[in-house]
Order: structure tokens, then sequence, then C-alpha cells
């Protein structure tokens, strides 16, 4: 795979993997706070542990992307997050 490919596609996966991350917190939240389905509340917990990390670590380990281009991809989301965040209160 080509360096820039490879890049490219890490950035975009640890993008993709901040993203679901964040989700599945916000969901974990609402349902624990809301006092929603606990069955609900143990599927987003079987989900987020032991699947989202472990795949997050076999994805680091396993060298398929450069590290650097996984951590920036997972980095930059949240600080996207965060100006999108306070970009509506100044409206």
């Amino acid at each position: 795979m080509p360096i820039m490919l490879g890049w490219l596609l890490g950035f975009l996966t640890g993008a993709a993997w901040s993203v679901i991350n964040f989700y599945l917190i916000l969901e974990i939240c609402k349902i624990t706070l809301l006092r929603k389905d606990k069955n609900k509340l143990f599927a987003m917990l079987l989900l987020k542990f032991p699947a989202l990390y472990l795949g997050g670590f076999l994805l680091l380990m396993g060298r398929v992307f450069p590290v650097m281009s996984l951590l920036i991809g997972s980095g930059l989301v949240l600080v996207v997050i965060g100006v999108m965040r306070l970009c509506q209160k100044v409206r």
C-alpha cells in the first residue's frame, strides 16, 4: 500500500473509531441518566468496551496503518466536535 494511501486510510479509520466511541459514550450516558432500558445499556457496554477497544488495540498492534495517522485522526475529531459545540453556543 502506498504511504499516502496508508496515512489517509489510517486517518479516516482513527476518525471513525473516535466518532463511534463518542457516540457510544453519549448513548450510555443518556440511557444511564434517563434510566432507560437496561438491556440496551448492556448491549452498548458490550459493544464499547470489549469490541471497540479490542478493535482499536488490534489496529495499533497489527501495524495495518501508521500509528500517528490513527492517533491524529482520532484526536482531530474531538477538536472538531469541540469547535462545533462552541459555534452552536455563539449563535
